[in-house]
């Protein structure tokens, strides 16, 4: 599932360079460069999968709460904080002044670092349902929260799922996970193969129904964009199954493990205000007006794996320091707390 973290990750950066950037294609792009528009559909529809299945991987793990899990996850999000907020005041990037240091530390304005350990506070109340409930009860339930967060969260947002940017549809993707991990079903049993061919079938269909609507049904074309929030039913099918692939995958290697460990820092880093705001979105839309869509895709590429050797170098010291503040501080008779 190593894999699954670092590819979710990259994908993460894609949807962040590109309708986050450069926003949806306007009515001018598509009539006048379908094939950057295109670009843009098609690279969306592919990666907009990629927050539900880190939560996904923490439901099929499940989330365990503890004093060095809790305080781990803290200490992450605090170290790069603060290291890029000083290392830009440092090259004169930016002045300090305490208000701006208070405003940067405010981590809790990003939203899925909100929600994210929201979700890791409440887990231990998912985890007893799925883990003890009967399965009839614990499939009704599961299902009844994904048809009110697709049915009625989705297209016209009557409950606030907010296109699945809260808490609330974290939760439905969790036990989503954690049903399929503990009790199964023919439905998520198939080959692997054809896990990856449903989410190879609507990644395509989808930038496809959207490019086909531009032309032949223009009223209903401005109303595509729902199709790529996270809790639209296509994307919400197509990330459990691309997930599954990969929970049946027997792969095994050290190096997808030490770099998986550090795709946390990839989000850490890149979606930092003084970058993501600052240079990235100017960036992205610089690229994507002055170059034609494969020279900006493969810049894009080429930002990825620059984003995750950056986060693998600069997490080695935070791994170090970590370890020497957990064997210090975070123990109980005696013992480091797990």
């Amino acid at each position: 599932m190593e894999l699954l973290r670092i590819i979710a990750m990259a994908m993460v950066v894609m949807v962040h360079s590109d309708f986050w950037a450069l926003g949806e294609p306007s009515r001018d792009l598509c009539s006048h460069e379908m094939l950057k528009a295109a670009g843009q559909y098609f690279a969306e529809s592919f990666a907009i999968v990629c927050v539900n299945c880190f939560i996904f991987i923490s439901g099929w793990f499940s989330i365990r709460q503890s004093v060095r899990g809790f305080s781990n996850l803290l200490f992450q999000i605090v170290f790069y904080n603060l290291l890029l907020y000083f290392s830009f005041v440092a090259l004169g990037l930016t002045d300090f002044s305490p208000r701006g240091f208070l405003s940067h530390c405010n981590f809790l304005a990003y939203w899925f670092l909100t929600a994210y350990i929201a979700l890791y506070l409440v887990s231990p109340i998912l985890n007893t349902f799925i883990d003890h409930a009967a399965r009839p009860v614990a499939r009704n339930t599961v299902l009844a929260f994904t048809l009110l967060d697709v049915a009625l969260g989705w297209y016209q947002d009557y409950l606030h799922f907010i296109g699945g940017y809260t808490l609330l549809h974290f939760m439905v993707i969790y036990l989503i996970a954690r049903y399929i991990r503990v009790h199964g079903g023919k439905l998520f049993t198939m080959n692997k193969a054809w896990d990856l061919l449903i989410y190879l079938v609507i990644s395509v269909l989808t930038p496809v129904v959207v490019i086909v609507s531009f032309h032949a049904a223009p009223s209903l074309w401005h109303r595509c964009g729902k199709l790529f929030l996270y809790n639209s039913p296509l994307v919400m099918i197509s990330s459990v199954y691309f997930c599954l692939f990969f929970t049946k995958l027997n792969l095994r290697s050290k190096m997808i493990n030490f770099v998986g460990a550090s795709s946390f820092a990839v989000y850490l880093i890149h979606a930092d205000e003084l970058i993501s705001v600052g240079y990235m979105r100017d960036f992205c839309n610089r690229m994507f007006a002055g170059h034609d869509i494969w020279y900006f895709s493969l810049v894009m590429a080429m930002m990825i794996v620059a984003l995750f050797v950056a986060a693998v170098i600069l997490d080695q010291p935070r791994k170090w320091l970590w370890n020497r503040i957990q064997k210090r501080f975070l123990k109980e008779n005696g013992n480091t707390i797990h």
